[in-house]
């Protein structure tokens, strides 16, 4: 199966690229993240034809919040902010992304929660154990695992600690119609759930015979019915959580569905054009991508990632500058890759300035790479370069 890249385009204003010196510490309340998102109507509009269609433009930005006393930080939390548009289709971008800061954005009432919490333990420890004290998290992160013109998968991760031995892992998908911002259920795929749900039932009792699994029937019977699934380059990831199914030492349990394997199961609809999406990111953390190379530019400078969730014919990383009339020229050559696989990475280590001065092309297609003077996080920004 021809395989292609769909890139995800983290993009935002260049009026927010000043230098950063950190995380903003931000107190507004914020939509409440406590429920599942509730899915979005189909709106009653005419359907976009589709040659017609514009592919989704997804980036995550993050806040960070702490809360203390008398100096002593009883809080962190971290909320993913969503910003998404798709060209000649605003409604559907607003549905998706007020879907994902219910899902994604810390509320001001759980910060109130997790902090009178925090109060109450704090207030129990001795001059011995105080030292010790490190705080309560609430971690909200997010990457965005299928976006083109038919559907934006995302894949949400929770990390929550409030005083237990460990903290508390939680993953779930998102998975919305790019046409109508709609947040599809796993029967909305199919006119043959039963049949979509079998093979995924077979799937997991099958891989599972072997190894110290529990609980295994009740979560494949039922793991469609929830939200631990969503798409990427390759096809359906079916996840369990940690604990969920096996031991901690065990993590994450997956499942992956192909694309091939899913015709038949799945409408046409949802398979890409060419069975194959993936997507592009920057980003100062790895989740987990295999390391396909690494590039030292600036000795001492922070280290961030290249993150290709696409099987790339090529990526080549090259200097840029700004001319006098404000366009971009392409400067040397500074790195290429070749087949660089799906689920990998490239580490970096580089300075960021005011003005952004590397780019990635890959394929027709190429990014400045810059900072976010709003919160520090990394933007791929489209560009076309002055020949």
């Amino acid at each position: 199966m021809k395989k292609r890249l769909l890139p995800l385009l983290l993009s935002l204003a260049l009026l927010l690229m000043t230098a950063a010196c950190g995380q903003e510490v931000e107190t507004e309340p914020t939509p409440s993240a406590t429920a599942a998102p509730t899915p979005s109507p189909t709106p009653s509009a005419e359907p976009i034809a589709e040659e017609e269609l514009s592919p989704v433009v997804v980036s995550f930005s993050y806040r960070s919040e702490m809360r203390d006393k008398d100096g002593v930080i009883l809080l962190t939390a971290q909320s993913a902010v969503p910003s998404v548009s798709i060209a000649g289709n605003e409604e559907a971008a607003r549905r998706i992304e007020d879907s994902l800061s219910e899902q994604l954005v810390v509320s001001e009432e759980r910060m109130k929660e997790y902090l009178e919490l925090a109060e109450d333990d704090f207030d129990l420890l001795t001059d011995e154990t105080r030292p010790l004290w490190g705080g309560y998290f609430l971690y909200n992160t997010a990457f965005a695992t299928r976006a083109d013109s038919r559907m934006l998968s995302v894949k949400c991760s929770v990390f929550d600690f409030a005083g237990a031995i460990q903290g508390a892992y939680d993953d779930s998908g998102a998975t919305f119609d790019a046409a109508t911002g709609e947040r599809l259920s796993a029967s909305d795929l199919t006119d043959d759930y039963a049949a979509l749900k079998a093979l995924v039932r077979e799937r997991i009792m099958a891989d599972t015979v072997s190894g110290s699994y529990f609980d295994v029937e009740p979560f494949a019977e039922g793991v469609l019915d929830g939200d631990q699934w969503y798409f990427d380059a390759e096809g359906l990831t079916v996840f369990a959580n940690t604990y969920e199914i096996a031991t901690f030492n065990e993590g994450q349990v997956e499942f992956r569905f192909s694309y091939d394997e899913l015709e038949g199961y799945i409408d046409e609809r949802w398979l890409p054009d060419d069975g194959h999406a993936g997507t592009l990111a920057v980003s100062f953390e790895n989740p987990g991508f295999e390391l396909a190379g690494e590039l030292s530019l600036d000795s001492g400078a922070d280290t961030w990632y290249i993150l290709s969730s696409a099987e790339l014919d090529s990526l080549t990383l090259s200097r840029v500058e700004m001319a006098e009339d404000g366009s971009w020229l392409i400067g040397g050559e500074l790195a290429s890759y070749g087949a660089l696989p799906a689920g990998s990475a490239v580490s970096v280590s580089a300075w960021f300035m005011d003005t952004p001065q590397l780019a990635i092309t890959a394929g027709e297609n190429s990014y400045l790479i810059a900072q976010s003077g709003e919160d520090a996080s990394l933007l791929l920004i489209p560009v076309e370069f002055t020949a």
